[in-house]
């Protein structure tokens, strides 16, 4: 988790760990399978290797799944909302149920403890998450669309030349578009803007005579004109680093 946490520049998080409460095995508050022996041994089993990880983590008690204890894996977005973005859970009620077995190194037959993992929760809910914790600002990695290109007028030459970079990036795998409506550069810019595109190739007759683009990224202006090989490199090596 530490390193996804990283990677998606996740700085605030802890785990939450549920357990029963051995008051509610049994009689018409029942809320948990009974089997306190298991409770106990898969609690401190759980409990153990919280502590060993060195990782934050809060104990909640009465929480648990009825069939076993559970860790949540709780993150905070950037404007601060809590979310459950995975769970790990300890099940000794299903094995039993469906009579599962194994043979233990002394050849007698005992019964499976069941985990269920999910690493990332349901993707509904991360992708939820992601949009709320980048405010659509996504990195060029993670962005949705990567890379867009917008001709200045509609010269047949700019154009095609225009078009081979837009086929170079898809030839790489960048999920690249081109604007290539007859709206002034002005207005493409502030579309691509509002959109929240990362980046923006911008190209007029000199960056297609020097065979360079010039470009722009979201939130940080213009950064210049570059060879076209040397930007087409750079776009292709920060998604494939996965940079912030």
């Amino acid at each position: 988790y530490l390193k996804y946490f990283k990677l998606f520049g996740i700085e605030k998080y802890l785990m939450r760990f549920s357990t029963h409460d051995p008051s509610r095995l049994r009689g018409i508050d029942a809320k948990f399978v009974d089997e306190p022996e298991l409770w106990i041994k898969t609690e401190e089993m759980t409990r153990r290797v919280l502590k060993d990880s060195g990782i934050n983590y809060v104990e909640v008690p009465n929480e648990a799944a009825f069939y076993g204890p559970k860790i949540d894996v709780q993150a905070w977005s950037a404007i601060g909302r809590e979310f459950s973005i995975a769970t790990n859970q300890v099940d000794f009620a299903q094995p039993r149920r469906f009579n599962l077995v194994y043979k233990d190194r002394d050849n007698t037959e005992k019964i499976p403890l069941c985990i269920h993992r999910a690493p990332l929760g349901t993707h509904e809910r991360f992708i939820g998450f992601l949009i709320e914790h980048y405010a659509g600002n996504f990195p060029l990695w993670l962005a949705p669309e990567q890379v867009r290109i917008l001709p200045i007028g509609d010269e047949p030459k700019v154009l095609d030349y225009s078009m081979s970079i837009l086929n170079e990036l898809r030839a790489h795998q960048v999920r690249a578009e081109i604007d290539r409506s007859t709206d002034n550069i002005n207005g493409k810019i502030q579309r691509a803007e509002q959109m929240k595109v990362h980046t923006m190739f911008v190209i007029g007759k000199r960056d297609m005579e020097a065979s360079a683009v010039s470009v722009r990224v979201h939130g940080k202006g213009n950064l210049g004109a570059k060879p076209r090989v040397e930007a087409m490199a750079e776009i292709v090596q920060s998604i494939r680093e996965r940079r912030a």
